[in-house]
């Protein structure tokens, strides 16, 4: 604590209090009686020359007829020693010169506001013989009032400073220096030295804040031996607690590093289950193609099994039996072709797929080839249902991103609508659709359903790991946080669910087209 600054900037304080209520009020009443001194001056004025006026027209009026300015010059003389008077101007009504024009040099007037002027005829027996006009000014009178002004304004000055002198050496010797001792000795109890007693004599305010400080400093000591009393107590009792914290921080580490592992694994199992559901539902679909194709396989067998004995046995052929044995084999190598084709596509698809959902490789494709080919590995899930999915997809959106996690996210929602949102219902459509957005750098992909829909309560932990409506059903619960893991750590995008209980549930996702650079596996992202 700086006490020099603190007793000069209570000086300033005190010196610029005095100022501002003693200068100021006086200012403002100068001002005013300025003003006021002004307005009555003028009245005045204003009065006397018109009284002036009508007794030098009364008077000059026999000075004139005779023609005599000896006799009227006396008689203005004795008005001009009013120091307002600036000049007496009479003119003859026949002569075009002045009769009388006092005095001879006009008396300078600075200030034209104040100064009024009056002109008047006179007259005898009736008849006007001359035009008087008289000028005066307030001027003189108002700068006496001025140096008066001043005079009351130096005494006010010297009056001030000979009270600025005193109230500051009251100021000093009452607060200021027991300001002093009293910050001082507050130092002192924050520095901790509280062996020193505070003496502050007096009995004002200073000193009774000073008294109460002294009570705090001993109540201080007395708490200190208490604390020193307790201190070792309290070391014992710390060490052991830092102990306990100790094993079980051991503990609870060693407990998070399970659920990790725990964790990791569920969602490694997560992952394996849906890329099992896809093989399976891939399997069921091939098992139509392949199915077609042996059995053509099997009739072309039994047709040529049929000519090779007829050549065995030397039996005669006719043409028409070639020609149908030719027929029958185009048609089934046609069959046969496009089952194998359509076999052939199946297991392309799901290479790339799976290849994508295992591996995690960040590669350039087009967003809406990947949607496609998984909507082709998870339709089989839906075929014996009354539900379906309908595309609505943007084509030429090319992304420079992870196809594999995408398709985990896709392949999520889409099962997560089949079996939790059309539970109990008979119908229901599942749309997939996605766009750029507005700007160009951004695509939305959005899985919307009309079933069953889910309250605020389901909605708003719908991400949380663990929580599902399948509890003890099969539902592991991890399936949307995964969704919401790779969205936001993976796809570095964002997802939104909307959805009221029975109007259907709406996943929106915002993805970049260029996805952020990342490290590690997906695994270890969505953890």
């Amino acid at each position: 604590m700086n006490l020099p600054l603190i007793n000069q900037s209570l000086r300033i304080a005190v010196v610029m209090a005095l100022l501002v209520g003693l200068l100021l009020p006086t200012a403002v009443v100068l001002v005013y009686e300025q003003q006021l001194t002004r307005d009555t001056a003028m009245e005045d004025l204003k009065r006397d020359l018109a009284r002036a006026s009508e007794v030098l027209a009364l008077s000059l009026a026999e000075p004139i007829w005779q023609v005599s300015p000896d006799l009227a010059e006396p008689m203005v003389n004795a008005q001009l020693d009013d120091p307002r008077f600036v000049s007496v101007l009479v003119t003859e009504s026949s002569a075009q010169q002045a009769f009388l024009e006092l005095p001879k040099e006009k008396r300078e007037v600075s200030d034209p506001a104040l100064t009024l002027s009056d002109t008047r005829a006179v007259v005898r027996d009736g008849r006007e013989i001359a035009k008087l006009t008289v000028v005066m000014s307030a001027e003189p009178l108002l700068e006496r009032k001025r140096e008066d002004m001043l005079r009351t304004l130096l005494r006010s000055g010297l009056t001030l400073t000979l009270s600025l002198g005193l109230i500051i050496i009251l100021i000093q010797r009452r607060v200021l220096h027991p300001m002093d001792r009293l910050s001082r000795a507050a130092d002192e109890l924050a520095a901790g030295h509280l062996e020193k007693p505070l003496e502050l004599g007096g009995e004002d305010e200073i000193a009774r804040v000073g008294k109460a400080m002294e009570r705090m400093r001993q109540a201080l000591l007395k708490a200190f031996e208490e604390l020193r009393g307790h201190a070792n107590t309290l070391e014992d009792q710390v060490a052991q607690r830092t102990t306990e914290l100790t094993q079980a921080n051991n503990e609870l580490t060693q407990a998070l590093g399970n659920l990790k592992t725990a964790q990791r694994e569920l969602v490694e199992s997560e992952k394996l289950a849906s890329l099992g559901r896809l093989v399976a539902g891939v399997a069921h679909e091939l098992n139509t193609p392949l199915g077609n194709a042996m059995t053509v396989v099997s009739a072309l067998e039994d047709r040529w099994a049929k000519l090779d004995q007829m050549l065995s046995d030397n039996t005669p052929m006719r043409r028409s039996l070639l020609e149908d044995l030719v027929k029958d084999t185009r048609r089934g190598q046609d069959i046969l072709q496009r089952n194998v084709q359509k076999a052939a596509d199946l297991v392309r698809d799901f290479k790339q797929v799976a290849i994508d959902q295992t591996t995690d490789s960040r590669r350039e494709f087009d967003l809406a080839q990947v949607v496609e080919d998984v909507i082709v590995m998870v339709e089989p899930s839906f075929k014996h249902t009354p539900f379906q999915i309908v595309t609505d997809l943007e084509s030429g959106i090319a992304m420079s991103s992870y196809p594999g996690a995408l398709g985990q996210v896709l392949t999520n929602l889409l099962m997560n609508a089949l079996v939790h949102g059309f539970e109990g219902r008979d119908a229901g459509q599942v749309r997939v659709r996605c766009q750029r957005v507005e700007g160009g750098n951004q695509v939305e992909l959005i899985v919307s359903d009309n079933g069953r829909g889910m309250d605020a309560s389901v909605a708003r932990r719908i991400f949380d790991p663990f929580f599902t409506t399948k509890l003890g059903k099969g539902g592991s619960g991890l399936g949307m946080h995964i969704v919401h893991n790779i969205v936001t750590n993976v796809l570095g995008g964002s997802i939104e669910v909307i959805s009221n209980l029975g109007q259907g549930a709406t996943m929106l996702m915002r993805m970049p087209l260029v996805a952020p650079e990342r490290s590690g596996d997906t695994d270890n992202a969505i953890l």
